[in-house]
């Protein structure tokens, strides 16, 4: 084999070998897979699934977070804020509040960061199954995008 053959056999089994690695990497952080609207819409309150809000209760019940963000939560859905994963009871609340392995969460925020990290420590930190934690990554933003849907309470901040 000459000199060329073998630079090109490494380069391709060293190619092959990061190809793996970053493969295997990949499949061991947790797999939050993100729904869109629809996705919401058709599991609200099916038995097994929860739409959970994990933005803080204030913004819960109707205070804008920021600047252009309303308040309120999307319709069917209960609030869990990020912040109480925390705390060191947190396995306890997530049990009392009806967040448990058994089901189906769709996790949400304003734009989906928030609801996304939650959706990875409930995985990496409390031992939920990756394919049972959905992220509706568009959140708040994108639902009231759409004149038919609503948040609650009725008189919730506009983020104007």
């Amino acid at each position: 084999m000459n000199k060329k053959s073998r630079l090109i056999l490494t380069a391709v089994v060293l190619f092959l070998m990061a190809f793996f690695c970053v493969y295997v990497v990949s499949r061991l952080e947790p797999q939050i897979e993100s729904v869109d609207q629809a996705y919401v819409k058709e599991h609200l309150g099916k038995p097994g699934f929860l739409l959970v809000d994990v933005r803080e209760a204030d913004v819960f019940n109707g205070k804008s977070p920021f600047e252009g963000a309303p308040g309120g939560h999307i319709p069917g859905a209960i609030n869990f804020p990020s912040s109480r994963l925390n705390l060191g009871n947190a396995e306890e609340e997530l049990q009392k509040s009806g967040l448990t392995k058994d089901i189906t969460l769709i996790l949400y925020c304003n734009a989906g960061l928030i609801s996304s990290q939650f959706g990875e420590a409930l995985v990496n930190d409390f031992g939920f199954k990756d394919f049972r934690i959905k992220s509706y990554r568009p959140g708040t933003m994108e639902w009231v995008k759409n004149p038919a849907n609503k948040l609650e309470p009725e008189d919730h901040e506009l983020g104007k």
